[in-house]
């Protein structure tokens, strides 16, 4: 009699550790998908803040570079030699070089992401463009 009473408590302890199983699994599906997410929020969000500041510090460079050398490829290479990584170009129609010295361009960087290049619609926000100026060096 003490052994039938038993075995009903055993079968309902192993249901009970299923229902805690499943939910452990579902909680641990959902943080994954939230964690992606956050992670490529954060790496577009860094890239959009950071490419200003590339941007001006390239047209800075080239500034330099100009006034030093008055020569528009010496400006343009050293515009691209100041770009901290290698997803960033600037594309060379939109290097501009004015009359008083001063330097406008456009950088354009491809963010890195975990999810987001492969999915369509939001491909569209891994591509970062940014405008860059500087004035011309003063003495």
């Amino acid at each position: 009699m003490d052994y039938a009473r038993r075995a009903p408590r055993a079968k309902e302890l192993s249901d009970h550790g299923s229902i805690v199983l499943g939910w452990l699994t579902k909680l641990a599906v959902v943080i994954t998908f939230v964690g992606l997410a956050l992670f490529d929020t954060i790496a577009i969000g860094a890239a959009r803040l950071g490419g200003t500041d590339d941007a001006n510090n390239a047209a800075s460079a080239a500034s330099q570079s100009y006034w030093s050398t008055h020569n528009v490829n010496s400006a343009y290479q050293a515009a691209l030699e100041s770009l901290p990584s290698g997803s960033e170009t600037i594309p060379a129609k939109t290097f501009l070089i004015h009359s008083d010295g001063s330097v406008s361009l456009v950088l354009d960087r491809t963010v890195n992401t975990l999810v987001a290049r492969h999915i369509s619609f939001l491909k569209q926000y891994t591509r970062v463009v940014e405008h860059g100026e500087a004035p011309p060096p003063t003495l």
